[in-house]
């Protein structure tokens, strides 16, 4: 049976437990283009899907859309067709000056400021990454010698894009101050799907882990609107960390 919201049954998956998500239904075919024998399996809604293969091993790249919402319900369907290892591969803004545009960002664990894992667990949960993919991940970026590019810690994840701009937001100094607590304690970027993932992760026993590239500077407004800055380090990084996991 094909599960409603990614279109795809269990059989659809030739057996792959590993698999990349991003965003933008666009990249997945960047990604899968990288890997052997790319081949698009559906596209419903915001699920955009390919299979594909490292070496001999069924990887399936699938896109998830933007926020806590989509990516929860694509991982419960995509977990109920075996999948069990899982890296994200995305963009986000920078809060930490040691970040700098074009870096790219290992979530270690992320703030759950969003609404969908409070759906699940209570906010003393932790999110955080499997350690399994964390040194994958870390392995993959040394092993293609961007060390100097590299971060490894902890990653904000929220549901409202533009409270990146407090001055649109009607509790502007709270939302000004709540920004400041999160730099204050070191956290190195803000994205919108990495707390969900790991959250997940922990309940359904699932490997995760996420690797960002970091395309715009919370604090001048700056964004890479080159779409290989950093993206194409994110992908090749998550690619070579995945070869190890499998």
């Amino acid at each position: 049976m094909k599960h409603y919201h990614i279109n795809l049954a269990k059989e659809d998956l030739k057996g792959s437990r590993h698999m990349f998500i991003v965003g933008d239904p666009a990249r997945t075919e960047v990604i899968a283009k990288l890997l052997k024998n790319p081949q698009e399996i559906t596209f419903n809604r915001e699920y955009r899907t390919f299979l594909a293969y490292i070496e001999e091993h069924p990887v399936i790249i699938a896109s998830m859309g933007i926020g806590g919402p989509s990516t929860a319900i694509g991982l419960e369907e995509f977990g109920r067709c075996g999948i069990n290892t899982i890296i994200r591969v995305g963009t986000s803004g920078i809060l930490n000056p040691k970040v700098k545009l074009g870096d790219i960002v290992s979530a270690i664990g992320a703030i759950r400021d969003e609404g969908t894992t409070k759906q699940y667990l209570p906010l003393e949960f932790p999110a955080v990454a499997h350690p399994d993919v964390v040194l994958a991940l870390r392995q993959g970026a040394f092993s293609l010698n961007l060390q100097d590019r590299f971060h490894e810690g902890i990653v904000h994840s929220k549901d409202a894009f533009w409270i990146e701009e407090p001055e649109m937001i009607p509790a502007k100094e709270e939302t000004i101050e709540r920004w400041e607590i999160w730099k204050r304690g070191q956290t190195l970027i803000t994205e919108m799907e990495v707390s969900t993932l790991f959250v997940l992760g922990s309940i359904r026993g699932w490997r995760t882990g996420g690797i960002m590239a970091a395309i715009g500077d919370f604090e001048t407004g700056e964004l890479i609107l080159d779409k290989k800055a950093g993206h194409i380090e994110s992908i090749q990084t998550a690619i070579a960390g995945m070869k190890l996991l499998l």
